[in-house]
């Protein structure tokens, strides 16, 4: 499909689209006072489908360079929606290359192209960084041929490390995480149903017990080989806070601007009763059996693990959390219930 006189196509895409990918990702960054390059080297439509069930990535190219200037799409998979197994739509965003910043001008074609690819999802979400403000600015604005951004709430990631023995852990034994899968996780919308997506990384299974009963566990994954956090440099506090002994304090060491970031993910974190002081305890000796620099999990206004993560020593940023609509109803967060999305899939 040829816009613009024909200089650009709009396609999905294919394995030889993967290097001009690399090289949109590799253009763009987070803003702020913490720069990072977000990247799914080496393969991104590897790393787009370890992240769900299948993948509709589309791709913009320019015609006279012959190059990809712009991704987007959309990861499927099977995820629990008011206790319930729902087809579900994570939008990736639509990244363009730097050089090509306000030079597309079908926008909305694209996003209809995208929904005409996919025909049997229930839900479609997404999630915007706080710093993002013209995104946000635009989708939530609303146009013609658009689809709707409907606000549901804040989604916080946690960044932390603090490691130190504290609790007995025991490794890679699932014995009764299934019955916490049906009694928690499956109360918990947009929770995948699949816990070993390739996309969790390789992983660990941590868990503390009482007598036979969990009461505190976690996957621990490394992610590294399909996704890496890039940190090009620091601002404002950061810059100052970057050059500082943080871990003595607690805190998690910053890494050295111009290279990878060296993050394991947390994934279906249960804590029993949410105590905080368990959760800390727990992510804590999690922490010390590994050898990441920093931790990571991510966890929406409304989870009550975020009461006590916000009582750890951590480095944090924001992004909105939307339903996206076509022609349908969006989905609405009912009688108080709580959103599960996993920071490792976003």
């Amino acid at each position: 499909m040829n816009f613009q006189n024909n200089r650009y196509t709009l396609k999905l895409a294919d394995e030889n689209d993967n290097d001009g990918i690399v090289s949109v990702f590799e253009s763009g960054y987070f803003s702020g006072g913490l720069s990072v390059k977000y990247l799914r080297n080496p393969d991104p439509l590897f790393s787009f489908s370890a992240d769900g069930d299948y993948h509709k990535i589309m791709v913009i190219r320019d015609n006279k360079y012959d190059k990809v200037v712009a991704v987007g799409g959309a990861v499927i998979r099977d995820e629990y929606v008011n206790g319930e197994i729902r087809k579900c739509g994570y939008l990736t965003g639509l990244k363009i290359h730097s050089d090509y910043q306000k030079k597309i001008r079908f926008i909305a074609k694209a996003y209809q192209f995208l929904y005409e690819n996919i025909s049997d999802c229930d839900y479609f979400y997404t999630t915007i960084l706080d710093d993002n403000k013209n995104a946000i600015a635009l989708l939530e604005k609303g146009h013609k041929n658009m689809p709707k951004y409907h606000y549901l709430g804040h989604y916080t990631t946690y960044c932390f490390h603090g490691g130190k023995n504290i609790l007995e852990l025991e490794k890679n034994n699932l014995t009764g995480f299934e019955d916490i899968v049906n009694t928690y996780f499956r109360r918990l919308s947009f929770t995948p149903v699949n816990y070993n997506y390739v996309g969790f990384g390789d992983k660990n299974f941590y868990c503390v017990r009482k007598g036979q009963e969990i009461i505190a566990c976690c996957f621990l994954g490394n992610q590294q080989a399909t996704k890496q956090y890039y940190m090009c440099s620091y601002g404002s506090i950061y810059k100052i806070l970057s050059n500082m002994p943080t871990h003595i304090l607690g805190y998690p060491s910053f890494p050295k601007p111009d290279s990878n970031i060296n993050f394991g993910v947390i994934s279906y974190l249960y804590v029993k009763n949410n105590n905080k002081r368990l959760c800390s305890d727990f992510l804590r000796s999690v922490a010390k059996q590994s050898d990441f620099s920093l931790l990571i999990w991510g966890g929406f206004e409304n989870n009550p693990l975020c009461k006590a993560m916000n009582a750890m020593r951590t480095v944090k940023y924001g992004s909105r959390l939307y339903s996206v609509v076509w022609d349908s109803n969006p989905f609405n967060i009912e009688n108080g219930e709580i959103i599960g999305v996993e920071a490792a899939l976003l």
